[in-house]
């Protein structure tokens, strides 16, 4: 009996960071973020475009190892910084300031067919949609070009 045990925590674990990745967007708020992309590729994983966002900015907040924020919709439907703290709380997503900008890893590279990663990077005007979880997981769902 015991020679079964391992096995079934070892896929229970797995199922547990599957379910949780998904319920950012089953649970979660969903978000539109500009974004502009830059560097498309990656030799392992394929085609990608690295993101900044420019409404994700840090007046308080310069150059920190971490910071922990959340997010709200802008009136022109937008994402911006809700809350910033440089200490942890419940909701935050953790991310780092550079330069001003904020970001989290989540945010900072999005996959795409190959192929489309010149195309993309060559559009200056993306928009990423993203489902935030009340527990601070972020799931990418989609990126295409921003229409204004």
């Amino acid at each position: 009996m015991k020679s079964w045990l391992f096995p079934i925590l070892q896929t229970a674990v797995v199922v547990i960071l599957l379910i949780s990745y998904y319920a950012a967007s089953w649970f979660g708020e969903q978000y539109v973020l500009r974004a502009e992309p830059y560097d498309p590729f990656d030799p392992f994983y394929g085609e990608y475009v690295l993101l900044q966002y420019p409404d994700l900015i840090s007046t308080t907040v310069t150059d920190e190892d971490s910071v922990y924020f959340t997010l709200k919709k802008s009136t022109d439907g937008y994402a911006v910084i809700d809350r910033l703290e440089t200490e942890p709380f419940f909701g935050a997503i953790e991310g780092s300031v550079f330069g001003g900008s904020v970001t989290a890893p989540q945010l900072e590279q999005f996959y795409v067919e190959q192929g489309l990663g010149p195309d993309l990077e060559s559009t200056r005007n993306l928009q990423v949609t993203i489902d935030v979880s009340s527990w601070g997981t972020i799931r990418p769902v989609d990126l295409r070009e921003r229409s204004e």
